[in-house]
């Protein structure tokens, strides 16, 4: 499910789930259309929760890319562990869609 965790005007920030694959994207895309409907222009969606991004995901992402720059809107990902910001760099996206990586893990305290 996509969860909105923030709203401040046209802007809005929500959680992906663990898995953005077939099984989960027809409930995103409703959730994530709705959205952009009821006036968001610039979506942030937090995956620092998402571990797997299927070719579903990813054309889910490229629609929904398409329907916020078409209102000069933006679309970017937050959180993004390791392996889905390479998976999105190879396939070009983040060249159109703003990608921050995951914070990297804090070192354990020392003895």
């Amino acid at each position: 499910m996509l969860h909105v965790t923030t709203r401040a005007g046209d802007r809005v920030t929500a959680l992906l789930p663990e898995s953005v694959d077939l099984h989960t994207v027809p409930l995103l895309r409703a959730v994530g259309n709705r959205i952009i409907d009821e006036g968001c222009r610039h979506l942030t969606l937090d995956a620092s929760r998402s571990r797997f991004l299927d070719s579903s995901g990813i054309t889910l992402l490229i629609n929904w890319y398409q329907r916020l720059d078409r209102i000069d809107g933006s679309l970017s990902l937050a959180g993004v562990n390791a392996d889905i910001h390479g998976l999105l760099h190879r396939l070009g996206l983040d060249t159109v869609i703003v990608l921050i990586p995951r914070a990297p893990a804090p070192d354990p305290p020392g003895p």
